[in-house]
């Protein structure tokens, strides 16, 4: 039997923008007279992310930092995902010893263990900001974020869903991630811009992913708007940084601010 996640009250995490102040910036004295917009794509459950994105914001040394993750997300990881980790690991340790194997040969719920901690992108962006005292932001929508954990996560730790994932054949998790780069790469710097409205279908049939696409973009571009924010990096999920007219994505709704895109996978670990 599955319990339901328990419920946090919206006074607690309803406080847009949801910014963590970090001090008074320190990173002065650089040639930046020109306000600055990089949109990072990342693949969530990337094994290497923090590394990756640690190296790419201590080489870009941004002013502003705006993560998608939401105030809720985090609260509740904060108070829950340690309860669920637990739960879901005793599953997976009697899985294993039954059938003799190590779940973590399975890249398929590594990658559901790594989903119930603090993101990468934040971790990393929050130890960048309080080193540097940058302003972080945590731009997500908690409504959403609340309806997904509500309504998905307790069957993602299910008994049955985790039955289902060990029956599949087992998946290298950084080869998974890899092939994700590779196919991110493809929407975003290759000319088979066809493709794009393929891919993008499933999403622009929702009214909520649009409605979501919008609130980032207003938000990412308030903190651009304000005069003590010079470079401003942006990191999600790279999904968002594809662009096909007409299709309402947070790239193609920042696109008249000139934004830089860049992949994680573009930069080494750590490097």
């Amino acid at each position: 039997m599955t319990s339901e996640p328990v419920e946090i009250s919206p006074s607690e995490w309803e406080r847009p923008p949801g910014r963590v102040a970090c001090g008074t910036p320190r990173i002065l004295g650089d040639d930046l007279t020109q306000r600055e917009l990089i949109l990072v794509g990342t693949v969530h459950r990337d094994p290497e992310g923090f590394g990756k994105l640690a190296g790419l914001l201590a080489r870009e040394r941004p002013t502003a930092v705006a993560v998608e993750v939401s105030p809720y997300g985090l609260l509740f990881r904060c108070r829950e995902g340690r309860r669920l980790r637990r739960r879901l690991e005793r599953r997976l340790r009697r899985w294993a010893k039954a059938r003799g194997d190590a779940w973590q040969s399975w890249g398929q719920l590594l990658a559901i263990d790594r989903q119930l901690v603090l993101p990468f992108e934040y971790r990393a962006a929050l130890r960048y900001c309080r080193d540097t005292g940058v302003p972080l932001s945590p731009i997500d929508l908690s409504s959403w974020s609340r309806e997904a954990i509500q309504n998905q996560w307790p069957q993602m730790v299910s008994p049955e869903n985790l039955r289902l994932i060990s029956a599949e054949p087992p998946e290298v998790l950084c080869l998974v991630v890899r092939r994700d780069y590779e196919m991110a790469a493809r929407l975003l710097h290759e000319p088979a811009q066809s493709l794009v409205p393929a891919f993008l279908r499933s999403c622009t049939a929702d009214p909520a992913w649009e409605e979501r696409e919008a609130v980032l973009a207003a938000k990412v571009a308030e903190l651009l708007g304000e005069m003590q924010v010079v470079r401003l990096v942006y990191v999600g999920g790279w999904q968002h940084l594809v662009g096909s007219r007409g299709s309402g994505t947070l790239y193609e709704r920042l696109e008249h601010l000139t934004p830089r895109r860049v992949l994680l996978a573009d930069f080494a670990e750590g490097g």
